[in-house]
């Protein structure tokens, strides 16, 4: 009886061991049907405590969808951003774009006298003027409000900007929480992508880093790719992080994604960099290369067929 016991003893640990393996996760879509939805495909999504959101919602929907968010960069605005991804996602999923706080600007003054010129930030930087992108941005922006100084000109808003990690983190939870309380049933709300232009990606590289378990797909838009380290990388794949997209406008994006590239695929995350030659921005040849890399980035999350 001992050798037969032994044996079974044997048997239960290996049954045991096999239900704590880890296997990769595959959403499915929910089986619930649902009547058409009926809403308006662009709307504003009142946020507590946050500028409102907005949202590209698929208009007859007849079952709970997926939900991307899209982060903007500094002077953008979430209509744009969702205008956009809307020509992505299509019908086959939410879209929520968050607004983050006005983004202000200061006319310059020159010494002779004339007119003042605006002194815009460049488009391409990932952080507000006078900051470098590991540098924490301003909490405020530069003026509540539209004023005229004699020497220094007058100050006025220029779209919206995420202010910084923590900021942009409270947002994005309420902004799903939001899309949730307003659609319900239509909206599922598990493992949503993180989509981030510019600064919204520099951002974004450490939101999905802190949360992997939430965000386990990321496409990060002309910026983003210095933001990544052998412990953040290391974090993402232990937390269950599975790809990340890079999308680049200029070779210089290129040269620095692929060395981020390089980190996560040393952690066994799966990777892509493209190039669509447009510069600072994703508005021509960038959307259409991530067009084409989208059913990549959502490959074996059924829910996006």
């Amino acid at each position: 009886m001992r050798p037969l016991a032994l044996l079974l003893a044997g048997a239960l640990l290996f049954v045991t061991a096999g239900c704590k393996k880890k296997t990769p996760t595959t959403m499915t879509p929910s089986a619930a049907v649902l009547a058409p939805l009926v809403s308006a495909p662009t709307q504003a999504l009142a946020l507590s405590g946050h500028g409102a959101a907005v949202v590209a919602a698929p208009a007859g929907a007849k079952r709970p969808v997926p939900v991307l968010v899209a982060v903007l960069g500094i002077g953008d605005s979430p209509e744009e951003q969702c205008a956009m991804w809307q020509e992505v996602v299509g019908m086959r999923g939410f879209v929520v774009c968050p607004r983050g706080v006005p983004h202000y600007i200061q006319d310059e003054v020159d010494g002779g006298g004339d007119a003042p010129s605006i002194a815009k930030n460049d488009e391409s930087e990932e952080t507000p003027s006078g900051t470098n992108e590991g540098d924490t941005p301003p909490e405020k922006p530069v003026a509540p409000s539209p004023s005229t100084h004699a020497e220094t000109g007058k100050v006025h808003a220029v779209g919206f900007y995420p202010v910084d990690l923590a900021s942009l983190d409270r947002e994005v939870t309420a902004a799903i929480a939001g899309l949730k309380a307003r659609f319900g049933a239509y909206v599922d709300d598990r493992e949503p992508i993180y989509a981030g232009f510019s600064r919204g990606a520099f951002l974004g590289a450490s939101l999905v880093a802190k949360h992997p378990d939430r965000f386990r797909r990321a496409i990060l838009i002309e910026g983003g790719q210095s933001a990544w380290s052998v412990e953040s990388t290391s974090a993402f794949a232990k937390g269950g992080g599975q790809r990340v997209l890079f999308a680049c406008g200029q070779q210089s994006c290129v040269s620095e994604s692929s060395s981020a590239a390089a980190l996560l695929k040393d952690q066994h995350v799966e990777t892509r960099v493209v190039l669509g030659v447009e510069g600072h921005g994703y508005k021509k040849a960038v959307k259409e290369e991530i067009q084409r890399a989208f059913d990549w980035v959502t490959d074996g999350d059924t829910r996006w067929r």
